[in-house]
């Protein structure tokens, strides 16, 4: 019989900060023969959970993108909207700072794409691109007091780094979201949701209609209780959505925005926990010293598909029936006022941990959704990466594994784990491309791999 572990829930830990240290440019795997460097994986069939009929995917070579001897966590990725092949990626780096990478191959090669932090300790990354194919960064750094954005213009290759003073006292978890509707009122902003740790944990987001200068401060959005780590998703009528995790009241919350994050409305409850949440990071087998933080990721179908507004929210929970943690979705086309029930996006039938899902919609509508999972270890430590897609967020694809090998953190790793999230972002024509953190022998650490995958 399978082995089962409980979940158990550990109080609140800082972020392990390592010395600073050398890092080196990541290498690529051969090149595949096909000329989109993808090869095609037979769907497969499997769990309780609706599935749509059995298109096959195809995955590209798992790539090593850091090869470096610090240990990576918390990756992110955007693809360029005006070039699919242009990809940027970044992770936390325990031995150093966060850095950006960039691929101009379609993720098959990586080289640094020349930010430079000096010797600050930086962290929390992530990344969009404007539909114009100007690149947006969002990190902290360990002077608190300061949100960080970085910029770069499409055909230029200097970044320009932008210091906000008026985040407030601890700026924490951010992320960054761009407006790409040509015709939303608000089309161009930028916006960087976060919650101030200094300040009880309360909700804003930092608001641009550029991205370049004059960013604004919100309203406070969180109505009651405290949050973390603010999602901001953009819908194609220019509405701003924020989601997060409530972790006092145990909930997943959402509030709507109708000009451009100046102000906000009543926040909304999407799902309610099984998971002790205010115990804020809970311990898992494949994540046992830092534990899980389960926190909130959106996205919203765009203009021109068939669910076009759709407000997808993704989290990962307690099973219904076991101890074991799965990843769902929840969904709203009125705003946030309503919500569909929850899915189950794991197919898997042996009661493994699913856990940090990312989520990402596609030009056409389609729904990628990524996740670390137990299910090809008996003792629920070892972890791949799978992925599922979805055309409306009921009906699934089945699973299927990204990765080329298992990663384990059960205690043997870098004590920050994976972290808090890993990465997916959509390109063009039903491309994804994934980032996940990745501990698999032979490398020197804890590396941050990438791989592109299709529904074909």
């Amino acid at each position: 019989m399978r082995k089962r572990s409980m979940i158990r829930a550990v109080g609140l830990s800082a972020l392990v900060i390592a010395t600073v240290g050398a890092t080196s440019l990541g290498t690529a795997g051969a090149r595949p023969s096909d000329p989109n460097g993808l090869t095609t994986v037979p769907s497969r069939a499997g769990g309780a959970v609706s599935r749509v009929p059995g298109a096959p995917i195809a995955t590209r070579p798992n790539v090593n993108v850091t090869n470096t001897g610090g240990a990576q966590s918390e990756t992110t990725v955007a693809v360029d909207p005006t070039n699919q092949l242009h990809i940027l990626t970044a992770s936390n780096d325990l031995a150093t700072t966060t850095h950006i990478y960039e691929s101009t191959d379609g993720g098959r090669t990586w080289a640094e794409a020349g930010l430079d932090l000096g010797g600050t300790f930086c962290y929390d990354p992530w990344l969009d691109f404007n539909l114009s194919g100007d690149a947006f960064f969002a990190y902290e750094c360990s002077s608190g007091t300061i949100q960080r954005v970085a910029y770069r213009k499409a055909g230029e290759t200097s970044w320009t780094k932008i210091n906000l003073t008026n985040a407030g006292g601890f700026p924490d978890r951010d992320m960054i979201v761009t407006d790409d509707t040509p015709t939303s009122p608000f089309f161009n902003s930028v916006y960087l949701g976060y919650d101030d740790a200094a300040a009880n944990n309360t909700a804003y987001v930092l608001y641009s209609r550029t991205g370049f200068s004059n960013y604004l401060r919100s309203q406070a959005i969180n109505d009651s209780s405290r949050t973390i780590g603010l999602n901001a998703s953009v819908a194609p009528n220019g509405d701003v959505y924020a989601a997060w995790l409530d972790f006092d009241g145990k909930k997943v919350k959402v509030d709507r925005s109708e000009d451009g994050g100046a102000t906000w409305s009543t926040d909304n409850v999407a799902h309610t926990y099984r998971l002790n949440t205010p115990q804020f990071f809970i311990s898992i087998p494949p994540q046992p010293d830092r534990g899980i933080v389960p926190m909130v990721f959106s996205d919203v179908a765009p203009a021109g598909t068939p669910h076009a507004g759709r407000l997808y929210v993704t989290y990962t929970d307690k099973s219904v029936t076991t101890a074991d943690t799965d990843v769902f979705v929840v969904f709203s086309d009125d705003g946030g006022e309503t919500w569909s029930p929850e899915v189950k996006v794991n197919d898997d039938t042996v009661d493994a941990y699913q856990f940090h899902p990312s989520i990402s919609v596609s030009p056409k509508g389609v729904v990628g959704l990524s996740f670390y999972d137990t299910r090809n270890d008996p003792n629920d430590e070892k972890t791949d990466q799978y992925i599922a897609f979805s055309q409306d967020g009921v009906s699934w694809s089945p699973n299927v594994k990204i990765t080329t090998a298992q990663s384990d953190e059960s205690g043997s790793g870098d004590p920050n784990d994976y972290g808090d999230y890993q990465g997916l972002d959509a390109a063009g024509r039903g491309l994804f491309q994934a980032v996940w953190t990745d501990s698999r022998p032979g490398n020197l650490a804890e590396e941050m791999y990438s791989s592109r995958v299709a529904r074909i």
